[in-house]
């Protein structure tokens, strides 16, 4: 791993734990091993870094979800808890998305703007599974729209993270999961999913 790739993992997980207000260059250089005036060899600032972490993030992301392109809406929805669940930990960690997102008026506008374009991708992508598990039979919604019913899932997962972190509990996440799949009523299309190989696979721990 590079310097930089380094750099942006110790940011993020900083930024997971304490808040982009809560720490500086200096610690970041601390962790990584390095100078201070090294980590500005690569981010010439506190706004560039945060944005290059969101970019860093949601490549992790992508690569996650890629992997369950080919199961059924329920699996892939599971897939969503089961990565959240990694990014959690033990209750210690927020999403980035998340973090960012409560100081948001405290944040400069190109951090906002990608803040605004990294959210949309997990509202486009949750749109899409529940479609999917629509047209599949897998999900009931109602009258509702998919995309609320996306809003309300994302909602509840960043939520979920919020509470488990209060409570220094990792099983939040994995409770909200289950309780959307059956507001879904895809319980028990998820059971039967979950015994397949590919659905069952838990997603990869991020590099830091």
């Amino acid at each position: 791993m590079d310097t930089r790739e380094r750099i942006l993992d110790s940011a993020q997980r900083l930024i997971q734990t304490r808040s982009f207000h809560g720490f500086c260059f200096q610690d970041i250089a601390n962790e990584v091993g390095i100078r201070k005036p090294s980590v500005f060899h690569y981010f010439d600032s506190k706004d560039e870094l945060a944005v290059a972490v969101l970019q860093h993030a949601a490549d992790w992301v992508v690569a996650q979800l890629q992997e369950a392109d080919a199961l059924d809406p329920a699996a892939r929805l599971q897939r969503y808890f089961d990565m959240f669940g990694t990014i959690h930990g033990k209750g210690e960690r927020m999403c980035p998305l998340g973090s960012f997102g409560a100081l948001f008026d405290a944040i400069s506008p190109p951090v906002q703007r990608a803040l605004h374009q990294h959210t949309k991708w997990h509202f486009d992508w949750l749109e899409r599974v529940v479609r999917d598990g629509v047209a599949q039979g897998q999900f009931a919604i109602g009258d509702q729209r998919p995309r609320d019913v996306a809003l309300q899932i994302f909602a509840s997962v960043q939520g979920a993270l919020l509470t488990g972190r209060l409570a220094t509990d990792p099983h939040v996440i994995e409770q909200i999961g289950a309780a959307l799949r059956r507001y879904l009523g895809c319980a028990d299309a998820q059971a039967r999913a979950s015994d397949g190989p590919r659905a069952s696979a838990r997603p990869r721990k991020p590099a830091h």
